[in-house]
């Protein structure tokens, strides 16, 4: 049996935010992604993040499957629970962070408002829902209490930050026990709070600054010096105030900082960040990802090369060398990499999807076939990209399979919300599909859920097949 489909969450006057939000994957990227907030897909970021998060999640005694962390693509400093237990953390943030225990103790922190329940009334409908539909709800609902039920489309463009503030806020009180909490899941799991204390003295220096050049977590996370005082005297007192970070996570974070360096900032500004003499792992990883920004394929595939030579059975280098391969147009080039960095960590559901999208973008009908698998396999994998579900449609179109094809458009759909859309597919699905099939239930569960969201006098009605 197939699960039962998640009803749409989205409201109609949001679904073109939630749009918005499509799959980000290398060289996927829509033209505004740079100044939109978008989920940020990433293989190696969202393990790295995840090995950060488990054991504080695990202390706070969470199940750690049922608690979900994103990465936003936005260069302001910010992280939020949204939507039951799901937390969010900005690429600014991490950027910005000086050390591991610095993102361990925002991660603790925000933690600490799970199980302190601390979300607001109005995220009690977002429990279930997808990211993207969280992320594009809550900008939404930013948008609507800072200018009205029609301002939310041009949140996206303009000061979401500053409207986010009136959702995501949280009291002093709140924030206390949520710092005492953070301390006790760190001290659970033998980590050092220093770095929550030295992140927050960081920000408290935005406190005297007017409010617009605030950080959103200053804004939303109240931050005083008696609070900052009692966090300290908290680590001051644990048994694990001095303890380093977990084996391998200091590596893991310098690595992922320099990933997103080389592949957010302007290239100029990474290779000054990481300049040529400088070769360790993260410096090369940056260069790489800048030099392909600026076009070098030379450069860009000599650092690639150089970290392979040293590091023949990392998964994400060899990612590394299909992505710029794919980026700079050398499609049949592209795949031997990612079927490379597939056969060491066979079970990456986006390094599949961009495997996928590989072996169909070269147009030889020779690899349809290992493409519908391998993008089925990454569906299965991570139900919640509407990216993987576009390229499965796509080949499924190539192979002549119209049922299934429309069925994995209608996927698409409805995890960014677009209810019309997903309920012409789902409803074409049907009509193509075996009856009695579970992808034939499926298809209808789809149309079910997508019409109950259409605004009345909008919906079909037309019955479904018995």
């Amino acid at each position: 049996m197939l699960p039962k489909y998640q009803p749409f969450r989205i409201r109609r006057t949001l679904t073109a935010i939630a749009l918005a939000f499509s799959l980000i994957l290398p060289g996927t990227a829509p033209a505004f992604a740079a100044d939109t907030p978008t989920i940020l897909r990433d293989s190696e970021l969202e393990r790295i993040i995840r090995d950060i998060s488990v054991p504080i999640f695990a202390a706070a005694g969470l199940n750690t499957d049922s608690v979900h962390t994103y990465v936003i693509r936005d260069k302001s400093i910010n992280a939020f629970v949204a939507g039951g237990q799901n937390v969010f953390i900005n690429t600014g943030l991490i950027m910005a962070a000086s050390n591991v225990g610095e993102v361990a103790g925002v991660i603790a922190h925000e933690t600490g408002h799970i199980t302190g329940g601390h979300l607001a009334r109005f995220q009690d409908g977002l429990k279930g829902a997808s990211a993207l539909t969280i992320l594009g709800m809550i900008l939404g609902a930013a948008a609507i209490a800072a200018g009205g039920a029609d301002a939310g489309i041009a949140v996206i463009m303009g000061s979401q930050q500053m409207a986010m503030r009136s959702v995501l806020s949280y009291s002093r009180n709140q924030e206390a026990a949520a710092d005492q909490a953070a301390m006790t899941f760190l001290d659970k799991a033998h980590q050092s709070g220093r770095g929550l204390v030295s992140f927050f003295e960081v920000l408290s220096g935005q406190e005297l600054l007017y409010v617009t050049n605030q950080d959103p977590y200053v804004r939303s996370h109240p931050l005083t010096q008696d609070r900052i005082n009692a966090l300290s005297e908290l680590v001051d007192k644990s048994p694990w105030k001095d303890a380093p970070s977990p084996a391998g996570q200091d590596a893991m974070f310098e690595r992922m900082k320099a990933k997103l360096w080389g592949y957010l900032q302007p290239p100029y500004t990474t290779l000054q960040q990481y300049p040529v003499g400088n070769n360790s792992l993260p410096a090369r990883y940056a260069r790489a990802y800048a030099y392909n920004q600026l076009h070098d394929e030379a450069k860009a595939y000599a650092e690639a090369d150089s970290l392979l030579k040293d590091n023949p059975n990392d998964p994400y280098l060899w990612e590394l060398k299909g992505f710029l391969l794919f980026e700079n147009g050398k499609l049949e080039q592209s795949i031997a990499p990612f079927r490379k960095s597939i056969a060491i960590s066979p079970d990456e559901p986006l390094i599949l999807t961009q495997l996928g999208q590989s072996l169909i973008a070269t147009e030889n009908p020779a690899y349809t076939d290992e493409a519908i698998r391998i993008l089925e396999k990454a569906n299965r994998l991570d139900k919640e990209s509407p990216f993987a579900w576009h390229q499965l449609s796509i080949a499924y179109d190539h192979a002549g399979k119209e049922g299934p094809a429309r069925l994995a458009a209608a996927e698409r759909y409805s995890i960014v919300g677009a209810s019309e859309d997903a309920y012409r597919q789902a409803r074409q699905a049907v009509n193509k599909l075996p009856r009695g099939t579970p992808d034939w239930f499926r298809a209808q569960d789809i149309m079910v859920a997508a019409q109950a969201e259409m605004p009345k006098g909008k919906a079909p009605r037309d019955a479904l097949p018995d």
